[in-house]
């Protein structure tokens, strides 16, 4: 073995890993300088801060944050509120619960209609968005969840810079397992959604941490689960 090669190259190797690790939090910074956060009540911060805030707070200040987002109302009409110059100085749309209520509606073209025009926005201003899977919260009520869930994940899968938040997939991996580590500590379904609609703060973290990693197209998925790795 070439001891003066192995000796150099290990620096080397540090220095890469070091500016990949600042280059993503440059990234991340900049785009969360200026989010626009819209949907439903999780968004509006009922109960805790709403995971795009926890992690946009983390990079900028709370006054270059912007929310519009009212509780118990469907996307279809939340999009009515919002017009186009709110999403021409924005750096991100977070929009995780923006089809919630949708979902138990009996008619959603609207809906659609509603997404489309949101990645329509995203797109022609190039602008990231995240989008989330709607959970099952509310059994035999959500009845138009499964398509809603398909149409978000194929309009989502139309545009690069549209990244989801597996909301879906993690709540039926609680449900199967009973809990969800966190930090080393298991929470019940219980403790991660008290009320079973909105979040508790370790979830709403946890969330957070998610949407970094999806930002920064980190893999969440370990042996078929969604883990932070």
């Amino acid at each position: 073995m070439n001891i003066f090669q192995k000796i150099t190259i290990t620096p080397i190797v540090a220095i890469f890993l070091q500016v990949s690790a600042l280059s993503k939090n440059v990234l991340s910074a900049e785009l969360l300088q200026k989010p626009l956060i819209t949907g439903a009540s999780v968004s509006a911060d009922w109960g805790t801060l709403s995971p795009g805030k926890t992690l946009a707070l983390r990079y900028t200040e709370k006054s270059n944050i912007k929310t519009i987002a009212f509780g118990g109302q469907p996307g279809q009409e939340v999009i009515k509120e919002i017009q186009s110059n709110d999403f021409k100085d924005r750096s991100i749309i977070i929009a995780v619960d923006f089809f919630f209520w949708d979902s138990t509606l009996p008619e959603i073209n609207n809906s659609i209609k509603a997404l489309e025009k949101m990645i329509s926005q995203a797109s022609n201003l190039n602008l990231p968005i995240v989008l989330g899977e709607i959970p099952e919260l509310l059994p035999g009520r959500q009845i138009n969840r499964i398509r809603l869930n398909q149409e978000i994940a194929t309009k989502c899968a139309s545009y690069k810079q549209c990244f989801l938040m597996p909301f879906d997939q993690l709540h039926r991996q609680v449900l199967k397992e009973g809990f969800l580590e966190i930090k080393g500590r298991k929470y019940s379904m219980r403790e991660l959604v008290p009320d079973g609609l909105h979040l508790s703060q370790p979830t709403t973290e946890y969330l957070a941490d998610i949407m970094f990693a999806i930002l920064n197209n980190k893999n969440i998925w370990n042996s078929g689960r969604i883990q932070l790795l």
